[in-house]
């Protein structure tokens, strides 16, 4: 692995090899098992992180108890870079801790850090990678919009949003094919749902003939309905 897998990452995209090996030069990689924390809310801010393979969690736990997902983060894309800029002043005096807990969720999960003592004085000294990575940051939270309005819908449109999500981005998407890297319960904590009622979910759209389902791979027979049932 060298510094071409940043140009996959949207927050790196823009950048040139020069810049890319610059950043890569000063980054850890470290390899997670399934279930192994990368970091607890508990734990000071050191840098943000990058999945170059496997799947991570973005979790919290509330006082109850339950916890409620807040992101799964693919391969080439990054977390934990938000605090870097609107935490900028405590980052830097050591007085911040992140703001929630990430874990593993394969085996081999493959993490690059970026430490924010050298990602800030990278920015200082360069403006043009600033501005580059900017634009980059802007599409992530995008996405993050997109999300945050889908859980505020009914279970079954936020499913089918989901599912209509990870088609896009499925090697199977020609042949309708999702490979689910999460379990059915981490989904649904995701979904803001709870087991049973994703289940019920799945069931009702596999009665109706919009997917089928095998272990962890789905199958999207009815890609129209299943639009509709995303805009119902």
């Amino acid at each position: 692995m060298d510094s071409s897998i940043l140009k996959n990452v949207n927050l790196f995209s823009g950048l040139n090899e020069e810049e890319l090996n610059k950043i890569y030069s000063h980054s850890n990689v470290k390899t997670y098992d399934k279930g192994e924390m990368i970091f607890f809310d508990t734990e000071p801010y050191i840098g943000f992180y990058i999945v170059a393979e496997g799947n991570v969690k973005i979790f919290k736990i509330s006082k109850d108890g339950r916890e409620h997902v807040l992101l799964f983060v693919h391969p080439f894309n990054t977390f934990a870079e938000a605090p870097l800029f609107d935490q900028f002043e405590k980052i830097r005096s050591e007085d911040f801790y992140y703001p929630a807990n990430a874990m593993a969720l394969e085996d081999k999960t493959k993490i690059i850090l970026i430490r924010s003592d050298y990602f800030y004085n990278l920015l200082e000294k360069n403006k043009t990678i600033c501005l580059k990575m900017l634009s980059g940051l802007s599409r992530k939270l995008k996405h993050l919009n997109s999300h945050i309005e889908s859980i505020s819908q009914d279970v079954p449109r936020r499913l089918a949003w989901f599912l209509l999500d990870e088609l896009k981005k499925s090697p199977q998407k020609e042949k309708g094919i999702i490979e689910l890297g999460i379990s059915k319960h981490d989904l649904a904590a995701y979904l803001g749902t709870i087991d049973e009622t994703l289940s019920r979910c799945l069931k009702k759209f596999q009665e109706n003939k919009i997917i089928s389902v095998k272990g962890k791979k789905i199958h999207i027979i009815g890609k129209s309905a299943l639009r509709q049932a995303a805009s119902v």
